[in-house]
Parts: C-alpha cells; structure tokens; sequence
C-alpha cells in the first residue's frame, strides 16, 4: 500500500537497495518502496541512479522533478509494455 509522498529539498543521492530507496546525505535514510506513492525532486543537486529509476517504474511510482525556481519541469511515467 503506497501512501507516502516523498519530497527531496536539499543535495543528496538517492539510489535503491533490497527494496528500499536510499537516501545519502548527512544522514542515510531508508523508506521502503511499498509505502511510497511519489517522489518530488525538489532540487538539480540531486543525484539519482538509473537502478532505483527503472524499480520505481516497475512499482508504478510518480516521480516529479523541479526546475531551480521550485516548479514541476517534468514527470517521469511507466511507458506501456508493446
């Protein structure tokens, strides 16, 4: 069951990892992906890897990115199967 929106503000890496999104900054944090619904990326000192992208697209997870004046440039969607 997905329910949490998670919003990125400031610089860090997000990867992924036995089903957990990583959060590398200051402090690592993990949010197991069953629980996230979207993704905000909030920041352009974001680093993502192309792993944790392509599992957040198996599970169906909305990922939005912002330009640097805060607002929604794009959003990254599961393309269908053909």
């Amino acid at each position: 069951m997905s329910w949490r929106t998670v919003v990125i503000t400031n610089r860090c890496k997000l990867s992924y990892k036995n089903n957990y999104l990583i959060i590398r900054n200051e402090d690592n944090n993990m949010i197991h992906l069953s629980e996230i619904g979207a993704i905000i990326i909030d920041s352009t000192l974001v680093s993502v890897t192309s792993y944790l992208l392509a599992e957040l697209m198996k599970r169906k997870i909305k990922v939005v990115f912002c330009d640097e004046k805060r607002n929604p440039i794009s959003e990254l969607i599961q393309a269908k199967e053909f």
